[in-house]
């Protein structure tokens, strides 16, 4: 099974962090190599939401169903595959300060087919370490665009309302 680490930092307080992760829907825009994930059941976040993903990675595209397993509100997301390529995925979160977190992400993942299978593993591990960096620097950088996003959304309601 081949493991990959990485930490990014996140120019947002952690409860902008975990909500920008949790939404599926940006899964795609964070995640390097990911060509689309999409709810597989009636669930879209949370324990026991299930997703369908592809993703590329290297000169393979690899397909796997995910289901969360672990879903705990501004600390930790985890999930493993169900179908297809066999891994697991948690993203661990932490405030740095009230206007800064970290993401810690760890993912696991073994492909099918013995001796054969293991060599391609081998073979993807360049590819997954740059996409692990990829993905860190592109979760730093669209938390912190949603964050200013909130943020002027924010001051667009306040600037609506009416005076007392």
């Amino acid at each position: 099974m081949t493991e990959v680490r990485f930490t990014a930092t996140c120019d947002a307080p952690l409860d902008i962090t975990f909500e920008y992760l949790d939404d599926y829907r940006n899964v795609t825009e964070y995640w390097h190599g990911m060509e689309s994930y999409r709810p597989a059941g009636a669930l879209d976040h949370g324990p026991g939401s299930m997703y369908e993903a592809v993703s590329k990675i290297g000169p393979s595209t690899l397909k796997s169903t995910i289901e969360t397993v672990e879903w705990e509100k501004n600390t930790r997301i985890a999930y493993k595959s169900v179908a297809g390529m066999d891994s697991s995925t948690t993203f661990d979160f932490a405030a740095v300060d009230a206007a800064h977190s970290t993401v810690e992400f760890r993912i696991e993942f073994r492909l099918p087919g013995g001796i054969a299978g293991r060599a391609i593993e081998k073979s993807l591990e360049p590819f997954v370490a740059t996409a692990a960096r990829n993905t860190a620097a592109n979760i730093s950088k669209r938390v912190a665009e949603y964050y200013e996003t909130v943020r002027a959304d924010a001051r667009r309601r306040a600037a609506d309302l009416p005076d007392k």
